[in-house]
C-alpha cells in the first residue's frame, strides 16, 4: 500500500469523512464538500446528510473517544444501517498533481444478540471495528433525529462534483464503487505556493536517534516543498507489523501554524527513521490533540535511496 497521501490526512478523521469531529486544522466546516448517505441493510437508500452543520453534530454524537476496539466482527450480529461518507481532498498539501479527489468511508452500524452496539468504520487504506456506547448506537439507529434529504442521490451530488475518487493503488476493487467513478493515480507534489496556502510559516527540524540535539532545520518554504517531494512518498509502503528498531538513524520533526493562534507553530508529526534486519522503516507519529482517539502512529517501509535522502539532510548540515 503506497502512500499517496499524508497519513496526516488520515489523524484528522476517524478514518474518512468522519474529520470533522477532529481539532480543525485545515478545513472550514461550512465550506468543505461532503455528505453522508445512509443505507439500509436491505440495501435500500435511506437519505442524505448534506448540511456540514448536521454532518458536524452527527459527529460529536459518535462519541469516538469512547470507542473499545476489537480485532474482529463478533458471529451474533445484525447489519442495521450502512453511513457512506465523502470528502473531496481539497487542502493543496494533499492534492496529487494539483487534482482534488473525492475520499470515501464507510461505517457500519450493527446490534448483537447482546443488545451491543459494534461499528466497523473502513476505507480503501484502514479499518476499525470497535463497540460502541449504548448512547451513541441509539442515536444512530434513531434516524427520525437527523435532517435527512430525501431529494437527492448520492450519484447526483458526484455528478456534480465531476471529481475522481482517491485511491492508494491502481488495482484496487471497484466493486462497492459508484458506477462509472472515475479513478486516478498520480505522484503527490509539493510547491511554494501550495504549501503558503496551508501555513504561511513551516519549519522541518532534524535531530539524531533522540531529540536532545539539533542537527539541522529548514524554514524556508521553498527548500521544504524541495524536501518533500524527495521523499518520494509514492513509494512509502505501509506495514502492519513493523520489527522493532534495532538502530535509529534520526528523527524529523515538522511544525506549522496553529489554526488557533496564527503566530505560533505547533508539531504537526514526528518521523522517527530507523533501520531492522537490514532494512529501513518509518514510525509516523501524530500528536494526540490532533485526534479524539489519541496519538495515531503508522508504519512504512522504504527505501535505502529514500532512507539515504533523508540522512543526507544531517550529513550536508555538519559539513
Amino acid at each position: 500500500m503506497k502512500k499517496l497521501l499524508f497519513i496526516l490526512l488520515f489523524a484528522f478523521s476517524a478514518i474518512g469523512i468522519y474529520g470533522c469531529s477532529q481539532k480543525e486544522y485545515f478545513s472550514n466546516v461550512e465550506e468543505k464538500k461532503q455528505f453522508t448517505e445512509i443505507i439500509s441493510a436491505s440495501g435500500e437508500m435511506i437519505g442524505i446528510i448534506d448540511n456540514n452543520k448536521e454532518i458536524e453534530r452527527f459527529v460529536k454524537q459518535l462519541d469516538i473517544g469512547s470507542w473499545n476496539d476489537m480485532e474482529q466482527l463478533p458471529e451474533d450480529i445484525d447489519l442495521v444501517y450502512s453511513y457512506i461518507s465523502y470528502e473531496v481532498i481539497d487542502e493543496p498539501i494533499f492534492l496529487q498533481d494539483g487534482k482534488q479527489l473525492v475520499n470515501m468511508s464507510t461505517l457500519e452500524l450493527y446490534i448483537s444478540s447482546k443488545g451491543e452496539y459494534i461499528i466497523r468504520d473502513y476505507n480503501q487504506e484502514v479499518e476499525t471495528i470497535a463497540r460502541i456506547s449504548e448512547k451513541a448506537g441509539q442515536f444512530l439507529n434513531a434516524l427520525e433525529d437527523l435532517e435527512l434529504n430525501k431529494d437527492i442521490t448520492a450519484k447526483d451530488i458526484l455528478d456534480g462534483w465531476g471529481l475522481d475518487f482517491y485511491v492508494p493503488n491502481s488495482d484496487i476493487e471497484k466493486t462497492d464503487d459508484i458506477e462509472n467513478a472515475r479513478y486516478y493515480q498520480g505522484e503527490t507534489s509539493f510547491t511554494e505556493k501550495e504549501l503558503r496556502k496551508t501555513s504561511k510559516e513551516q519549519k522541518i527540524q532534524f535531530y539524531g536517534a533522540d531529540k536532545n540535539t539539533l542537527l539541522n532545520e529548514i524554514h524556508d518554504i521553498s527548500e521544504i516543498a524541495q524536501y518533500l517531494n524527495g521523499l518520494a512518498l509514492d513509494q512509502w509502503e505501509y506495514t502492519d507489523n513493523a520489527p522493532n528498531p534495532e538502530e535509529i538513524e534520526c528523527q524529523i520533526v515538522r511544525f506549522m501554524l496553529s489554526r488557533d493562534n496564527k503566530k505560533e507553530l505547533k508539531e504537526m508529526y514526528t518521523e522517527i527513521l530507523y533501520k531492522s534486519n537490514g532494512n529501513y522503516y518509518i514510525e509516523e507519529i501524530i500528536p494526540g490533540e490532533y485526534s479524539e482517539r489519541g496519538e495515531f502512529i503508522t508504519h512504512y517501509q522504504v527505501s535505502e535511496e529514500i532512507a539515504k535522502y533523508i540522512l543526507s539532510y544531517i550529513e550536508n548540515a555538519s559539513n
